[in-house]
């Protein structure tokens, strides 16, 4: 494990302990310098360990579940432009899965524009995100179906055995997922349990499967893997990843495709 992941597991840990580290405590307690302690609280800000506090970091529980509001303004920039260049592997008689999340809001955002532009004369869209759908062009060439089941009013998306249900008969062409962490092991997964086992389910129905997801998920393992590197076909990133996670996405033959400025 990387350095900088034992820290932050380190570091979290703790903080189911204490509920609070100060910048001063993890200076003394990893025995590095401000800058270095500044950066991992960043990063476990970023990938939702923590949350930034009055000169620390507090547990995320203590400042509230996820909400899709808040987290559309972590890394918003990166989330813009993964989402214009995954909107570009869309193509006209496709039938599509987008999954839920910040990130994949961003593609609907920017398949919107497409859609509203009238680039498709014909277009399926799948969805399981309430958001999503609020954001697609209405197109007479576009049909967008919400996908049902249990409600979850912080994400704006629906899962469960309802939702797994409805979708059992569908076949896609291509399917767009995000994902809370990436790695040589554990794959591609999410911290939800529902989404895992549902995004597991669509995959098996898609000839194509893209993950979209930033640099702050590489090396990481979330709670519930939903599919190995092989069973992905592609990747839509802000950088490169490196080290052992580029070789391992290179020997499953996974593409890596890299949003510019």
């Amino acid at each position: 494990m990387a350095k900088k992941n034992i820290r932050e597991n380190y570091l979290s840990n703790m903080l189911q302990t204490t509920g609070h580290i100060t910048i001063a405590e993890a200076m003394e307690m990893l025995n590095v310098s401000e800058a270095t302690v500044r950066r991992l609280f960043a990063d476990m800000e970023r990938s939702g360990l923590a949350v930034r506090n009055y000169g620390g970091i507090r547990p995320v529980s203590q400042t509230g579940n996820y909400s899709f509001e808040r987290n559309e303004h972590v890394f918003t920039q990166e989330k813009q432009r993964i989402g214009r260049m995954a909107a570009m592997f869309v193509e006209d008689g496709d039938t599509i899965y987008l999954d839920c999340g910040t990130t994949m809001f961003q593609m609907t955002l920017a398949l919107s524009q497409r859609v509203a532009e009238w680039e498709f004369s014909s277009l399926n869209i799948v969805t399981n995100s309430l958001a999503n759908v609020q954001a697609i062009s209405t197109s007479p060439k576009c049909r967008v179906i919400l996908v049902g089941g249990e409600y979850d009013s912080a994400r704006r998306d629906f899962s469960g055995a309802l939702t797994e249900r409805y979708l059992a008969p569908f076949h896609f062409t291509k399917s767009f997922f995000g994902c809370d962490g990436v790695s040589q092991n554990s794959g591609f997964s999410s911290n939800q349990v529902n989404i895992s086992s549902l995004n597991a389910q669509v995959i098996e129905h898609s000839d194509h499967t893209f993950v979209l997801l930033d640099s702050s998920k590489f090396d990481k393992s979330s709670l519930v893997s939903y599919a190995q590197l092989c069973e992905v076909d592609a990747v839509v990133t802000n950088e490169e990843p490196r080290g052992s996670l580029r070789l391992a996405l290179q020997d499953a033959d996974v593409r890596v495709n890299v949003a510019g400025e």
